[in-house]
């Protein structure tokens, strides 16, 4: 069984960061609340060409591109702390509390140990295209028939399974009570962490090409349109909307206080980033 799907070191990078997340017990409270309008605080060109979905933590973000260079930028002195060249390419792996990693094959999850040891399995209807996220003691996650799953994290059964009308695209972003789920409808459901039902869900122009960031409270919708949307978790609303200078070539990424957007001009080729904070 080809048990996992190679990514770029990228993907690695996201890795540590959410299982940096995964075993934080408590929860910081964001000094820098995000708030629109937003207004630009710096741009800066990128070297190269952005692939897979950039990373944020503590004030660095980390971004691939297809000249093979992974880059770690400090956000706000908007400067370049390393760059490095590696063509190595590593699994993905959403890993659990206690070294324990998520496999993804097809439709099957399985939870195994960092011996390689299953300690459970669970076939969902169709395949599994976005990685499961862990959260507390569940594990969030769609497939291709459109079902969307909770599941219980030390033993891999449902606690319950909703059906949407698009499949899940991205990983889920989980806030308190809520589920936010990117889909192929070009819609962006709310569930219900606890049980699952449908909170409110919100039509986006364009198509989801891009993972969700969480801002605080806030979800950034980032699409095959030139602009963010940001979605109160707590209430389904808007809360605001910035339109790029042209079309995004990744989701953007909150890294307090700044939305950093990756912008391409459609002229040159040329790719940038814009870092955007609270007027």
């Amino acid at each position: 069984m080809d048990r996992l799907r190679t990514v770029g070191i990228l993907a690695a990078v996201g890795l540590m960061l959410a299982a940096c997340a995964a075993q934080s017990v408590k929860q910081r409270i964001d000094p820098f609340p995000l708030r629109f309008p937003l207004v630009e605080a710096g741009t800066l060109e990128i070297d190269g060409h952005i692939v897979g979905q950039p990373r944020a933590q503590d004030n660095i973000v980390y971004y691939l591109t297809r000249e093979g260079f992974l880059t770690a930028l400090v956000v706000p002195s908007q400067s370049v702390l390393w760059r490095s060249k590696n063509g190595q390419l590593l699994p993905s792996t959403p890993a659990l509390a206690g070294d324990i990693s998520l496999l993804r094959d097809g439709g099957l999850l399985m939870a195994v140990s960092d011996k390689g040891k299953p300690i459970w399995k669970f076939q969902a209807t169709g395949a599994i295209q976005a990685d499961p996220v862990p959260a507390g003691d569940r594990v969030y996650f769609g497939d291709a028939e459109r079902m969307f799953y909770s599941l219980d994290a030390a033993n891999g059964k449902v606690k319950w399974r909703r059906r949407l009308q698009g499949a899940a695209l991205h990983p889920a972003v989980i806030k308190g009570g809520t589920v936010a789920v990117p889909a192929s409808n070009s819609v962006v459901y709310l569930l219900s962490r606890k049980g699952g039902s449908i909170l409110s869900w919100e039509a986006i122009p364009s198509r989801v090409i891009y993972e969700l960031a969480a801002a605080g409270s806030l979800a950034l919708v980032s699409s095959a349109a030139p602009a963010i949307i940001a979605l109160d978790l707590r209430n389904g609303r808007r809360a605001g909307q910035y339109e790029a200078p042209g079309p995004l070539v990744a989701g953007a990424v909150w890294s307090p206080p700044y939305v950093v957007l990756f912008v391409e001009d459609e002229d040159s080729g040329r790719q940038r980033m814009i870092f955007l904070r609270s007027r």
